[in-house]
């Protein structure tokens, strides 16, 4: 038998890369990656109609301000720093004599308007997660093309380099 010696520019050629993998791992990979994007699609579109529903009947809001009056005192602090001689009692949140006493007071409401701008936050940084995690899916979908794109390009780049 006889042996072939190789000098240093000689060398067998690379294998060519290998075909798409196959067996349980990319399916796990492709399964996990479905169930997520199914998941943020699904949480993507409980977003849309939670806003939809505030657009439609914006009074849907009022539990968040009254929750957000009994935490914070908010609008009681405000009314007594502006002056009001109203006691304390009877300006608290949660009936609706301290409402219109609140709303006589002060000519508006901080604890709503505080309740909005937290909501559309909360809305805004769940629809972003949504869209991350349908896009994190998505990829994890098309993981086979992935990884064939980046066998192309190391090896373009490897026949680029110099010998």
């Amino acid at each position: 038998m006889a042996r072939v010696q190789f000098e240093d520019d000689e060398r067998p050629a690379a294998p060519p890369p290998a075909a798409p993998a196959s067996g349980v791992m990319p399916l796990l990979v492709r399964g996990t990656g479905f169930v997520l994007m199914t998941i943020g699609l699904w949480v993507a579109l409980a977003v849309v109609v939670e806003a939809w529903s505030l657009y439609r009947s914006p009074a849907g809001i009022e539990r968040m301000a009254q929750a957000i009056e009994r935490g914070s005192r908010l609008d009681l602090s405000l009314a007594r720093a502006s002056g009001s001689k109203a006691e304390p009692d009877e300006a608290i949140a949660g009936t609706a004599n301290s409402a219109e006493k609140s709303d006589s007071v002060l000519g508006f409401r901080l604890s709503y308007f505080v309740a909005w701008v937290i909501s559309l936050l909360l809305l805004m940084l769940i629809g972003r997660l949504a869209i991350a995690a349908v896009k994190t899916g998505g990829e994890l979908v098309l993981y086979d093309r992935q990884v064939q794109r980046l066998a192309r390009e190391i090896v373009r780049e490897a026949r680029r380099a110099p010998r």
